[in-house]
């Protein structure tokens, strides 16, 4: 993909936007999948259930935990239930997260579109419901590391789905998050910054802390991984003392998070 100069394209800048996202997606992804008898899939499927399920394979890097997740939650996909068609669209983000770090891009792009498409049919029934968009939002994000011109195509529907969840809901920390990320990890010289990503990181995860983890979804997603980059953005200014602690919340929230656990061990 080429840039010249200042005259790259906002479609061309959304795709940047998250390349950099991956990185949490690879500190999962190192963990071996797990060909063990899928334990922590609930007997009786529920949303809690479920997305509690996803969460703890996520960060442990589970892949295939989450590929059974989603087998098991298939017809949620065109279920009349809101609740349960987000919590399999969410399930199919945490696939695409683990496959993209893998380098499977078999399985990510498939996670990929039914996350995408899934949400399309929420928010054509609900085009209020702004943490469908953020959920969107982030996976057109990963899909951008699938590379080619379609990397650009889902760069934009990304920006796009992001600016729809802040115009509903612009102190929603799981949105704040995901905007966050297009801030940081866009180039400087076409906007990006990385001080007022790790501001939006900031206010994300006390937004997070003020909420309880509140979701009108019902998955507290996000909630680790805001503190996790808080304490990315303070290690990267000096401040250890700082990292350390926000390392150490990330983990308490989610003690599979590796990510989180690494950092604490360098």
């Amino acid at each position: 993909m080429k840039y010249v100069g200042q005259r790259m394209t906002k479609t061309a800048l959304c795709a940047l936007s998250f390349l950099g996202w991956s990185m949490l997606s690879l500190a999962s992804a190192n963990a071996q999948t797990m060909p063990s008898q899928p334990a922590s899939i609930p007997t009786t499927l529920s949303v809690a259930g479920v997305a509690g399920a996803a969460q703890a394979a996520y960060f442990a890097g589970n892949a295939a935990e989450l590929e059974r997740l989603a087998v098991a939650t298939t017809a949620w996909a065109k279920s009349a239930s809101t609740r349960e068609q987000y919590t399999y669209a969410y399930v199919q983000f945490r696939s695409l997260q683990v496959a993209i770090g893998a380098k499977r891009k078999d399985v990510a792009s498939k996670a990929g579109d039914a996350c995408v498409d899934t949400v399309d049919a929420i928010v054509k029934r609900e085009p209020k419901f702004a943490e469908a968009y953020a959920l969107q939002s982030a996976c057109y994000g990963y899909m951008t590391n699938l590379g080619g011109m379609a990397a650009i195509r889902n760069g934009s529907k990304s920006g796009k789905s992001i600016e729809a969840a802040m115009a509903l809901e612009p102190r929603n920390p799981r949105i704040l998050l995901v905007d966050g990320f297009g801030v940081y990890f866009r180039p400087k010289f076409v906007g990006g910054d990385k001080v007022k990503g790790c501001a939006r990181f900031r206010e994300a995860a006390a937004a997070f802390d003020a909420a309880a983890g509140a979701s009108s979804a019902g998955i507290d997603w996000g909630v680790a991984e805001s503190h996790y980059w808080v304490g990315r953005c303070a290690q990267d200014a000096g401040d250890a003392s700082g990292a350390r602690r926000e390392f150490e919340r990330a983990a308490a929230i989610a003690p599979d998070f590796l990510a989180a656990k690494r950092a604490l061990t360098r």
